[in-house]
Parts: structure tokens; sequence; C-alpha cells
């Protein structure tokens, strides 16, 4: 039933699509099985016939989905909540070691054991078109060319929510969405990337004209819940996200990454410059947001810190460890490792995540911008002035300001501290007995280039929390940081221990209701649908 939304020949079949979507795919195997496949928040039949004031109820509903959320309500019986946690937390939260699970879900084996659960990895990929591409539809069809800015605005949105999805699954329908054909074929990851620097030309382009014609307008200011209608904000995100796209296929295409990463920062309205740059859904006095980590971390106890993070953030005697998680109940921070036989009563007492609800939802951060600039000017790339150590000392020092960890002085001139084993409080036989790195802070002119990266890769790594799905990205683009692997490893020999998880398998639901389309995505990633196939750009 997918494919109707991929078609969306009209915005009532757009509707009636989300809605017997809704209902019949998007199961979680966590908890409120029911309460997740019904949205009350979503726009309804009478909204839409409403004149185009009401368009911007499709913003809405397009940027609460980029990270799946809900307005409907707080706590354990939201099934926002519950969504974010099937493909945020369950995925690549824990596979970058950023966060540890302590839910034995299926007795034990499930994602974090590599046994991946189909209800929990297909999820992003019907919520994607669905929350984002259903409603991107109807600006298109609706106000393309009667308010082109807010068409500028859903493009960028739309890329934003896909880059996620297509860096989760790689090929997926993309520029034949909205076919009528019998069979959505696949796109590449190639083609796809392709379209995103297409896109965001366009709605740069776009959105400076309409600036130069209304410097003052922001006709989306009770909607946006991101920057509050500020389009000068927005061309500076899609600049800043199309810098991280180039990186991101720098080992498939060096060519077109390059062109994208410079001009992304030589643009005239440039990327992020400052902390208040910073990209992150709000919570919204209009929409009423809340914050689902806090509700997956307090209220249901499944979500703690991370072993790898612990040996990072303990080894450097890091001090934004206080701003990111509680002290445990064993005294002092304590992790726990992804890919166990987890002990709830004894993990449930590690440390949690240090949020509340009313904690924004990071999308991309300033500190990102200036590592993806150190690392650009480590390959020799014209990132707007600023050598690469420079750039790394910014960013450093831009996660402390973030983060309210005091001066980076100190932690930036530290050339001997590296991270540490990892004691497990629960179970010695977990433990990580060795240093995952023997990598320093300091800056080192003279260290080769894997090393310089590894360093920027590392502090990047730790400065992007919460945002574990961009952290598992980095890992498999770069191979750094060093993650710990998972002990038990429940994939049948498909995922490969040592190199981790490199994808999610297509949903289910493609499977039955497009067949001949999911079998052209199998083709185009060169090898099985399963969690150890690599991805395009995961050429290194």
């Amino acid at each position: 039933m997918i494919k109707n939304i991929y078609r969306c020949l009209s915005i009532k079949r757009a509707m009636l699509a989300c809605s017997l979507i809704a209902i019949s795919v998007l199961v979680s195997c966590t908890k409120n099985f029911d309460a997740i496949n019904t949205d009350p928040t979503q726009v309804t039949p009478e909204m839409l016939k409403a004149d185009n004031r009401y368009i911007g109820v499709f913003i809405v509903q397009m940027e609460k989905n980029v990270f799946p959320i809900s307005n409907q309500g707080t706590g354990p019986n939201n099934f926002g909540d519950e969504m974010y946690q099937i493909t945020q937390n369950l995925a690549g939260d824990i596979f970058s070691g950023q966060q540890g699970a302590t839910g034995t879900w299926f007795g034990g084996s499930n994602n974090t054991t590599y046994n991946l659960i189909p209800s929990w990895t297909g999820a992003y990929f019907d919520r994607a078109y669905i929350g984002v591409f259903a409603a991107y539809k109807t600006i298109q069809q609706t106000v393309k060319t009667q308010a082109p800015d807010v068409y500028a605005l859903a493009q960028i949105l739309k890329v934003a929510a896909f880059q996620r999805a297509t860096d989760m699954y790689g090929p997926m329908p993309y520029t034949r969405a909205g076919s009528s054909d019998a069979t959505i074929n696949y796109d590449s990851q190639q083609v796809i990337y392709q379209s995103f620097f297409k896109e965001l030309d366009s709605a740069r382009t776009v959105l400076k004209d309409y600036l130069v014609k209304n410097p003052s307008g922001k006709p989306l200011v009770n909607y946006d819940a991101v920057y509050a209608g500020d389009y000068a904000k927005w061309i500076r995100f899609a600049n800043s996200l199309r810098l991280r796209m180039a990186m991101r296929i720098v080992y498939a295409d060096a060519a077109l990454a390059k062109t994208n990463a410079e001009d992304a920062v030589n643009d005239s309205y440039g990327v992020f410059t400052a902390n208040g740059d910073n990209a992150a859904l709000g919570t919204y006095t209009n929409y009423n947001y809340h914050n689902p980590l806090e509700v997956i971390t307090n209220s249901f106890g499944d979500v703690r810190m991370g072993a790898t993070m612990e040996c990072y953030l303990k080894g450097y005697n890091d001090p934004r460890i206080s701003s990111y998680f509680k002290a445990s109940d064993f005294g002092g921070y304590h992790g726990v490792r992804t890919g166990i036989n987890v002990d709830r009563s004894g993990y449930i007492k590690c440390s949690a995540i240090n949020v509340n609800q009313t904690t924004s939802i990071p999308w991309m951060s300033y500190p990102e911008v200036l590592f993806l600039r150190a690392e650009g000017a480590l390959r020799g790339w014209n990132m707007g002035g600023g050598g690469a150590g420079i750039l790394y000392a910014q960013g450093v020092t831009a996660s402390f300001a973030q983060n309210n960890a005091g001066d980076a002085s100190g932690y930036l001139s530290d050339a001997t501290s590296t991270p540490t084993s990892y004691t497990d409080p629960v179970n010695s036989s977990n433990s990580f007995n060795s240093n995952p790195s023997n990598i320093t802070i300091k800056w080192d002119d003279n260290a080769s280039f894997e090393k310089s990266l590894e360093r920027i890769i590392t502090q990047k790594w730790i400065a992007v929390f919460p945002d574990g799905q961009e952290a598992w990205s980095e890992f498999r683009r770069t191979g750094y940081p060093k993650i710990l692997p998972v002990l038990v490893n429940n994939s049948s020999g498909t995922i490969n221990t040592t190199t981790q998880i490199r994808r999610l398998p297509f949903t289910q639901n493609q499977y039955s209701t497009n067949p001949a389309g999911v079998a052209s995505g199998v083709a185009l990633l060169g090898g099985p649908d399963n969690g150890g196939t690599k991805l395009w750009w995961d050429k290194k």
C-alpha cells in the first residue's frame, strides 16, 4: 500500500493513503502497539478543504517527521515516542556506540544483537513517505506557483528527511515518487544524492529571491518550529546540509564532493557561523512538542549511555559528560555495551541521558559544520579560510560552549589522554579490556592524514550527540571513531562483527506491495538486502 503514497495523484488520495498505511504497516514491537498506528495530529480532510492560509500545517507535518515525533500530549502513552525509539534510538543511536539499550525485547535477540526486527528497521522507510513525502506532494500540487517560497522550504525539508532515509537503506524510490506506474522502481543512492544537490540549488535560489523582495518576510512564522520562518537561516541550513552530504560521498565521488562542499561554504549566505544557527526542532508552544528521548530514557528506562561513549568521555576527562548524561546509581558515569545479554534490572542503573521534555531535538549544529570544514581543509579544499587544525579547535570550542562545558583550551592542549577501556558494572564478562583507540586530543600538524582524520571524526562524534544516526553514518564512512563491537551477533553470519552493521533492510511492506520495485533496489545495492551490505558511499 505504500505505493499509493509514492503516487499521490491527488490530495484526497494522498490523505487516504496516509490513513490506510498508518493503520496497517507502522507496527512497533516495543510498547503501545495500537497507539503508534494512529496519529490524530496529522492533517485532516477538513483542513484540505480550507484555502492556502492553512498550507503551513503541511510544513508542520514535514518538520515533525524528519525525526519522527508527535505533539499529542506527553509521556509514555505518546506514539511519537515509540516511533522515535524504533527509527532513531534502536537504530543509529545504538549502532553508533553513543547510547546503549536496556530493553530485552524478543527475548534479547533484536537490533542490539543484530537480529534485525523488520517492524523496527522498516519504520523510517515508511515514515519518510507517509510523514514527509505526502505533505511535500500536497505543497507541490497546491502552492508551488502561488507560493514558491513555501515549496522551496518543503524541498529542503524533503531532502533533510530523505538524506537520513537513504543513509539508512541505500536505494529508494525518489525521482519516480509520484509516478502512477504499476511498479515504482528504485533510484541508486548516487542518483538520489545528485537529485539532493539539484533540489537544494533550486530552493536556495527561490528563497534568496524571496528575501530580496521581502527582506523581513516570515510567512511561516506561526508554523515553522525550527527557525520561526526565518528564510535566511533556512538557506544557511540548506548550505550546511549540502556540506554534510558532500563529505558523505567523498570516497565515492571526490570531484562532486569537493564542488558541493566549496559551493556550500562560499555561497553568499554561507553555512552556520555560530551556535545560534543550529537547526533543532524546538518545543514550539503552538504545537506543544516534547523531546521523545526524555520519555525513552526516563519513563521507559530503555536507553542509557553507550559503553563506547564512556570510553571516550572518561578517557579524555571530557567535561561534556555531565551535560550529556546523569551520574549512575553505581556512582560516577557508566554505560551499556551494545550486543550483550542484557540484565535490565542491573543496566537500568547506568547513566541516563540528561534530557528533559523541553529540550529541543537537534538536527544539525555549528560544531558539526566546523568539523566538516576541518576535514575539507585537511583534504585541501577551499573551506572559507582557516586550516584544518584551526577549524578543529573551533569545533571543539563551539561544542563546549553549546554544552556549557567551560573553557576548552586545557582540553585542546591535552596530548596524552586517550580513550579508556570499558569495565562493565554489572557483568565483567561484557567488559572491553583494552583501549578502543590511542588517538589523543591535541592537534598535530605533523600527523598523518588518517591520524588527523580520526582526530576530527572522533571529536565530531562526541559533538553531534545525541544524533546517533549521523554518528553511525560517519563511522561507516570513515571507520572512526573506533566503536566497541557487539559480543552477541545473532545475524546468522550476514553482518560481520568486526566491520559492524552497514545498513537496514528494505521494509517488508515493499516486498508485498512493490516486489519488482524492491527487486530493482536490491540489484542496485550490489549485494544482498541485509545489514552487512555496504551503501554506495561506503567505499573506504
